[in-house]
């Protein structure tokens, strides 16, 4: 009894054991080919992508295999993983406008523009004018917004009438940008801004340059320095102190005088960023010199996108800034979530919490010069696609104020419109 016992364990394990060594056994590079060109004239991607990635695990490597995995990828929308197996196509047939083709609209679907265009300099007439880069613009877009910043009604206390009122009038902004190519790959992004703003006794005009320059590097890498020319005019009216009269005389009246002060202030700021795979991650500095206080703002960013493509994004920036000296550190964070909810409507949310005085954002782009703390801000941006050079956009925020001396909290409101034009 017990050697029957044993002959069949031991005709199992034989027999699990030939299965394990059949199952492993590498496919045959014929059967390779079969099955893979049965799957892709199919269109069946999802039984597609597992088999080739197997066999190319086993070796099986050469140009049609990576076109069929990558197209498979692309007609899955998941444009990061779909990106390496045409490159990977053309290290053996670098001159194939399939694969390149494929591989631009890859970049461009992805939001990698950069490494779209440097691709575009190596196409033919031909595929250059299928694209419509054969005369691209050196010009990438132009673009105008204004709006307007409005304070709640209860913002301060007036203890005389005994009733609240806007301390601040509603803000005018404006800004127009555009952003151009220098040489292949690298490009400038310039914007000019206006506000305006007038409170009790008090006019404020601010005009804005602002420049950054980014310079792709190899491996994924782009580097961008930034800097933030501010002019900042204060108009306030002082009553004058009356002159003395004789005794008896009635007192003449009151006298006012406008002083107005201008100043200028410097931001400049350098971001290191990093496309890996589905993750995008950022490092950056920023110096200000702004209200005659020294700045420093580190910041970091992670971002990833899931799908494979921008069709939905989340992630965060961190900000660790000081004033003047490092005995204090404050933290500031602001994750956002991106998505397109349709193939022309895109969606941005994202949400400000800020620990202790108010910082400069994005690589230097976004100044927040006020004397009152914002405490937080919670952001929607929506755009909407017109047609292939156009675009609409609104911006609304709802930020939560501080006022400085008296700690009384008030909310602005933020509505902005813009119109963008892709040449």
């Amino acid at each position: 009894m017990r050697f029957a016992y044993f002959k069949l364990l031991i005709v199992c394990c034989f027999s699990f054991t030939a299965t394990i060594t059949l199952a492993q056994e590498p496919i045959s590079s014929s059967v390779v080919e079969q099955k893979s060109l049965q799957l892709y004239d199919a269109k069946n991607w999802s039984e597609l992508i597992p088999f080739v990635t197997q066999a190319l695990a086993e070796g099986n490597d050469y140009f049609y295999l990576r076109m069929r995995l990558g197209i498979a990828y692309y007609e899955q929308q998941n444009y990061t993983k779909a990106a390496p197996q045409f490159n990977k196509a053309l290290s053996f047939n670098n001159s194939d406008a399939v694969a390149q083709e494929y591989l631009y609209y890859s970049y461009l679907f992805n939001g990698r523009y950069t490494q779209a265009r440097l691709l575009s300099k190596g196409f033919s007439k031909e595929l250059a004018q299928k694209t419509g880069t054969y005369e691209k613009s050196p010009i990438n877009f132009i673009y105008a917004e204004g709006g307007t910043k409005i304070a709640d009604s209860t913002s301060y206390y007036n203890k005389t009438t005994n009733s609240r009122s806007n301390y601040y009038k509603n803000a005018t902004y404006m800004q127009a940008g555009l952003g151009h190519f220098i040489g292949s790959t690298s490009s400038l992004f310039h914007a000019i801004t206006y506000f305006s703003q007038d409170a009790q006794q008090l006019n404020i005009a601010q005009f804005q340059y602002y420049l950054k320059a980014s310079f792709p590097l190899k491996n994924g890498f782009q580097i961008s320095p930034a800097l933030h020319w501010i002019n900042l005019s204060n108009s306030y009216t002082v009553t004058l102190a009356p002159p003395l009269v004789p005794p008896g005389m009635p007192s003449p009246p009151s006298r006012t005088q406008t002083v107005k002060t201008v100043n200028n202030y410097f931001v400049g700021s350098i971001d290191l960023q990093k496309v890996a795979n589905n993750f995008t991650f950022g490092l950056g500095t920023t110096f200000s010199n702004i209200g005659d206080t020294t700045q420093m703002i580190h910041s970091g960013f992670v971002s990833v996108a899931p799908l494979g493509n921008t069709r939905f994004v989340f992630g965060t920036s961190v900000y660790m800034h000081t004033l003047n000296s490092y005995s204090t550190l404050n933290y500031s964070y602001v994750p956002f979530i991106y998505v397109e909810p349709f193939k022309k409507l895109s969606l941005k949310l994202s949400y400000l919490s800020n620990q202790k005085d108010n910082i400069v954002e994005d690589n230097g782009y976004l100044i927040n010069n006020s004397i009152d703390f914002t405490k937080s801000r919670f952001s929607v941006l929506a755009n909407g696609t017109i047609s292939k050079h156009l675009s609409i956009y609104g911006l609304y925020q709802s930020e939560q104020k501080q006022e400085p001396t008296q700690k009384i909290d008030y909310q602005y409101a933020v509505f902005v419109a813009g119109i963008k034009v892709i040449l």
